[in-house]
């Protein structure tokens, strides 16, 4: 390139027109030799870049492949962030929840993640319409005064909020009173002096036949004209099965009268039922009573004579004797009148909740307790019954019910063959719409039901149960549970932290406010095949704390004052 040629690109550089060529082609090194030589030339252009530059600056814009302008430049493949790796003893300063850990906000807001702070929500319904769960079920283990009916209570009011009907079948320490009173339910009282419960009682199943009857053209018409004969056979055969279960558990602990009840006798039971119901003064509106029952099988008809194959009065005596006898106990023996008489307040299926609060009857007698918790859970299950029985029949809405069978330890190992009444009802809660959730203290109680077969059964509650929440546990309740439920390491120190006490302190101040590490510490293990639970703390709204909803220690507020 001539010199001519050199001082032409210099202007056109100078005006802007062209770029300066680059210092690696032969061209921009004969221009800066050119440069150079020609000093006065140099200056001139360098102040023309930086001018330019410094608009550039100013003006910086995207370009395809990165900014323009000063500290601009172009950017076509970007690198990933630098990662480091130590032990959480050396990085303690990070965040160690990088990678987070599962909390569902599904359902009734419970509390937080324990680790991560996050927020999970639970209840049956949600999980199992989420297919997190295949039923809508849980069973909950925990030592007593760590919140297993804190939790239950807090689920119950979720239920409720969503319309639910929450049912407590058996408050044996009267602690869900305060929380159905609080929605506006029903609370029923059932004891010695406090409420009777009529084992014939058809229930709120019984006193829909009625309704179903007067709207029998219809149901015609619908093609359900049999919903009224087979509601008939649903009411008779709970009143057998509920008389039949009062019987075997009365004969329990009386080694003369034998364990549980013979099949001729149940037998005996449903004929005199049936010529109760054909009588003039038994209705629907007025089902019998015990005192009824009795005296329609002392009177012997001819019927249930043939059936007992009885041809003398010495044979029909001896067939029915030990019945009578164990029917009568039922009315003035450990029972008291609790079952003397007619149901003193029925459930009622459109309340919000319901409560049947049987802490008036004495702690210290197992076997009547358990009797009246068979008792209540048959009319609360029997009552879901009736309220999906005008569903079907178009007559009603349907209706989702949440059930709490609380202290179910108490009830087990009270007699053979109560494990089998549970079980039937934990295998039926997604076809009758119910979530339900089984309350004890530990996997033990499982085992000290009296038989072998009832302990096989009672073991299968947990293999069934859609979720298993543990509270705070020893170590050989998980020794005991890792045949069922697998737990890793983390999880077993977890929760055998939790069943500790609180620090001893060196004198007793209020202000300290000590409490045990796993108050309100649960593990949700929503799988059987050893996949990580969900640790939670529970947390109560200011609601909740000002209303004290879950304050079970109420007995204790002026302790220390004098």
């Amino acid at each position: 390139m001539r010199v001519d040629e050199f001082l032409t690109l210099h202007e056109a550089i100078e005006a802007g027109e062209k770029k300066m060529p680059a210092a690696w082609t032969w061209n921009g090194w004969w221009y800066r030799q050119f440069l150079k030589a020609n000093p006065d030339l140099a200056s001139a252009v360098t102040t023309v870049q930086q001018d330019r530059l410094r608009g550039q600056t100013r003006r910086g814009r995207l370009g395809r492949f990165g900014m323009t302008g000063k500290f601009g430049g172009a950017s076509r493949v970007i690198a990933g962030p630098v990662e480091f790796q130590t032990t959480t003893n050396l990085g303690c300063g990070f965040n160690p929840n990088s990678v987070g850990a599962a909390a569902p906000a599904i359902g009734t807001p419970i509390g937080r993640h324990a680790t991560t702070g996050a927020d999970v929500g639970f209840d049956g319904f949600a999980w199992f319409m989420e297919q997190i769960i295949a039923n809508p079920s849980a069973f909950v283990l925990g030592l007593p005064g760590l919140g297993k009916s804190t939790l239950i209570r807090k689920l119950l009011i979720g239920h409720v909020a969503q319309g639910h009907i929450s049912i407590v079948a058996g408050d044996i320490k009267a602690e869900y009173v305060g929380f159905t009173q609080a929605v506006g339910g029903q609370v029923i009282q059932l004891g010695h002096g406090a409420g009777a419960l009529n084992p014939l009682d058809v229930g709120a199943l019984g006193r829909v036949i009625p309704t179903l009857e007067a709207h029998r053209d219809r149901l015609e018409e619908i093609g359900r004209a049999d919903l009224i004969r087979r509601t008939k056979e649903q009411v008779h055969g709970r009143q057998v099965a509920l008389v039949s279960a009062l019987v075997g558990l009365a004969r329990a602990n009386n080694e003369a009268a034998g364990h549980g009840i013979a099949d001729y006798e149940a037998m005996i039971i449903a004929v005199a039922l049936r010529e109760l119901y054909d009588g003039q003064t038994i209705d629907w509106e007025h089902p019998p009573i015990l005192a009824d029952l009795i005296a329609q099988i002392e009177a012997g008809s001819a019927e249930l004579r043939d059936k007992a194959r009885a041809e003398t009065e010495a044979e029909w005596k001896a067939r029915v004797d030990p019945l009578l006898l164990s029917l009568h106990s039922l009315l003035d023996g450990a029972t008291g009148q609790i079952f003397g008489g007619q149901t003193t307040q029925p459930i009622d299926v459109t309340a919000p909740a319901v409560c049947i609060d049987v802490s008036a009857i004495d702690r210290g007698d197992r076997a009547v307790k358990a009797a009246v918790m068979i008792a209540c859970w048959s009319n609360a299950f029997g009552s879901i019954e009736a309220s999906h029985v005008l569903a079907d029949a178009g007559i009603d809405k349907q209706r989702y019910f949440a059930v709490c069978l609380d202290e179910l330890w108490q009830t087990l190992a009270a007699a053979p063959g109560l494990v089998g009444q549970v079980d039937a009802l934990t295998r039926l809660n997604r076809s009758t719409g119910t979530a339900l959730y089984m309350i004890t203290h530990t996997f033990k109680d499982l085992q000290a039901v009296p038989t072998e077969q009832d302990r096989r059964t009672a073991m299968g509650f947990v293999e069934r149960a859609g979720v298993v929440i543990c509270g705070g546990l020893p170590h050989s309740e998980l020794e005991l549970l890792s045949n069922q439920l697998p737990f890793t390491e983390a999880e077993a120190e977890m929760i055998t932290s939790w069943s500790r006490g609180a620090t001893p302190k060196r004198s007793r101040s209020h202000a300290a406010g000590g409490v045990a590490p796993g108050r309100g510490r649960f593990m949700i293990k929503a799988s059987k095949d050893g996949t990580p639970g969900i640790p939670i703390q529970t947390v109560l709204f200011s609601t909740e704390q000002r209303t004290r909803i879950h304050d079970t220690n109420t007995r204790f507020d002026d302790f220390g004052d004098n």
